[in-house]
């Protein structure tokens, strides 16, 4: 752990969240096994991070609601992604041994969000589980779309050598996208990994397995789901409460200050040893 880091504990697990990286999960420890990426070529590869106030690629960085263009920082290609949280630092309320709370701001000063808004975050960890919870609240009606990008470990070393992760997903549908990889609004199948697609309709959780090791399910209330397995370093299971470029969609989440948008993701994990 760096300086700063929360550290969190229950039994022989243990996680921390860094508030100062875009208050991410920098680790956890499952039976001395850790399974979530430490490093990565850009903030965008590493850890388990919330995304606000959107979610994935906004196209051009431009955000067209009610008449107005807005002009966000682009810094994918052409595009702006994964939103304006996972570079900032939180701001820490409470932490303790078992979890912690946090939150940050946007649309104040200089900041390119054009909405006063409060985006906040908690993860609990028991011995079985990690909860996290997370919403924004606005002071005044302004679209967003909130999730998080985990990176887990594809490979994990034992005594008798490397066991490498499967992806367990059941039959699904898929955002077609098109030459930019945003969806074009229509769905189809989906095809046989490797995967960059936002995924509808799962009939479960999708779960992370290391055969012989471990078992881990992502669980969610939210209705989407990236899940991308094309780099070696890891795979990534990803509930979003909107699609790719959804802020520039008819159907956008609208936060106002009496309906905020609140998200919430649940890790569980089974030991799979004999």
């Amino acid at each position: 752990m760096t300086p700063g880091q929360i550290r969190l504990q229950a039994g022989e697990t243990t996680a921390a969240v860094d508030p100062a990286a875009g208050g991410r999960l920098t680790s956890l420890v499952i039976g001395g096994q850790e399974i979530v990426v430490q490093h990565g070529s850009d903030t965008f590869h590493w850890g388990s991070f919330p995304m606000a106030p959107w979610v994935g690629r906004l196209r051009h960085g431009r955000l067209d609601v009610d008449g107005r263009t807005v002009q966000l920082p682009v810094n994918a290609g052409p595009h702006a992604l994964h939103g304006l949280v996972t570079e900032q630092t939180w701001t820490v309320t409470r932490a303790d041994e078992h979890s912690a709370e946090l939150f940050v701001e946007l649309g104040h000063g200089e900041d390119p969000w054009p909405w006063p808004c409060r985006v906040q975050q908690s993860v609990s960890l028991a011995e079985d589980r990690l909860d996290f919870r997370l919403s924004v609240t606005s002071e005044q009606p302004m679209p967003a779309d909130i999730g998080w990008h985990p990176w887990f470990l594809r490979d994990l070393t034992t005594a008798t050598g490397t066991v490498s992760a499967q992806l367990d997903v059941c039959s699904a549908q898929i955002y077609l996208n098109d030459a930019d990889g945003i969806p074009n609004g229509e769905l189809g199948d989906a095809p046989p990994p490797p995967w960059d697609f936002c995924f509808v309709g799962l009939t479960r959780p999708p779960a992370v397995r290391w055969p012989g090791l471990l078992e881990l399910t992502v669980d969610s209330d939210c209705d989407h789901w990236v899940l991308y397995d094309r780099e070696p370093a890891g795979l990534c299971v990803e509930p979003w409460t909107g699609p790719p470029n959804s802020l520039n969609w008819p159907r956008a989440n609208i936060v106002t200050p009496d309906d905020p948008l609140e998200a919430t993701m649940l890790w569980s994990w089974r030991n799979l040893g004999t």
